[in-house]
């Protein structure tokens, strides 16, 4: 059984990736059921099914209306009924509280499972990680810490899973192993559309370059100097370079989309798209775009949907600069970009993206599950 914080479909990640997650499960033969316990899209109970690539999963929702007790009597139900083998608790802290300080959830969760095995997959933990963090978030962030010590402290999970080597480091750091595991992306590669040609010779071949920016822009990112040496690498290359822009890409597409424009190259604007619309843009892109710095990239499904598309990505971060991370290493398929670098991003050599689809990182969630028992 998994728990989470919200199952409302193409609206919170997490819900997205337990979906994914669960019904390939049931593809594999295992039997999964899904609870959202804090539910924000809902208000009042819905014991429902949901879909996930023709996969019918049965799910429980719960509004996060109700108060936590009510909630907490029938999810019992809910797994004393279903009787699982596990329970994995898929967790963001700010899905179980809007300020992130979901406290007594801990003691509410092993009073849920008492006598059964647990597992944690920590998509994000705590702020104030940034060393340019207000002194605001990093007083914020260490009762946030507190509370995912106690969380795992009370549940004793048999197995730790996290997504990025500074998630790995940080959990280190409270005195527990997490093990990673990859994310994959929640646009399933409908058009099967495996690119074999490198984006050098894509861009020898054709006369115009597609970059796809899917989901959140975060601010600060260095457009000004990344939009100039794009349009200058086009200008000198008799290159189209069109900006591609679909999902919720917040506040900072306006920006992107006029700094683009103004320096003379198309914009196309695609909004919130059907998950096949979505998959075909991607699969006939030169190339992605992320924002999201290198230290965290491995938590973005859009980055993930992205690679399994075929694409690169060049990441166009916002500073980010974690305290702890010494050494950050450059996962393959992913071009850093830097004021300079960007004729070498656009003509050189690189690793082809890692494509960790829900199949591959199904088997291995099974697996790390399997061999802690």
């Amino acid at each position: 059984m998994f728990l989470c914080s919200s199952l409302e479909p193409g609206r919170d990640g997490v819900g997205d990736y337990t979906r994914r997650l669960a019904a390939e499960l049931i593809r594999k033969g295992h039997f999964s059921i899904a609870v959202s316990l804090n539910d924000k899209y809902v208000s009042d109970k819905i014991d429902e099914f949901q879909q996930s690539e023709s996969t019918v999963l049965q799910v429980l929702r719960l509004p996060a209306t109700w108060e936590m007790k009510i909630r907490l009597v029938h999810v019992k139900k809910y797994i004393d009924d279903f009787n699982p083998d596990w329970l994995s608790l898929q967790f963001v802290i700010f899905g179980f509280h809007r300020k992130g300080l979901p406290f007594g959830l801990s003691n509410q969760l092993a009073l849920l499972g008492k006598g059964r095995r647990w597992h944690i997959m920590f998509h994000e933990l705590w702020l104030g990680m940034e060393v340019r963090s207000s002194k605001k978030h990093f007083l914020w962030g260490n009762i946030q810490r507190l509370l995912i010590k106690s969380l795992i402290s009370s549940l004793k999970p048999a197995v730790i899973h996290t997504n990025t080597a500074l998630y790995q480091q940080q959990i280190s750091k409270l005195g527990f192993i997490a093990q990673n595991l990859p994310l994959f992306g929640n646009i399933p590669n409908v058009y099967n559309n495996d690119k074999e040609l490198s984006l050098v010779q894509s861009i020898k071949t054709k006369k115009s370059i597609n970059l796809v920016l899917f989901g959140h822009i975060h601010p600060k990112a260095p457009i000004d100097d990344f939009t100039n040496e794009v349009a200058m690498y086009g200008a000198k290359n008799g290159l189209e370079i069109i900006l591609i822009f679909i999902g919720r890409c917040g506040s900072e597409q306006g920006k992107w989309a006029d700094k683009w424009a103004a320096s003379g190259m198309k914009v196309n604007i695609l909004g919130e798209q059907p998950v096949n619309n979505v998959s075909k843009v991607l699969g006939t892109a030169t190339m992605g775009i992320s924002t999201t710095p290198i230290a965290l990239i491995g938590k973005s499904g859009s980055v993930a949907a992205m690679h399994e598309h075929g694409l690169s990505v060049v990441c166009v971060p916002c500073p980010w600069q974690p305290k702890i991370l010494k050494t950050l290493t450059i996962p393959a398929g992913i071009l850093s970009y830097q004021k300079g670098n960007l004729e070498s991003i656009f003509t050189g050599k690189f690793d082809t993206p890692i494509k960790n689809n829900v199949s591959i990182i199904t088997d291995q969630f099974i697996s790390a599950l399997f061999n802690s028992v």
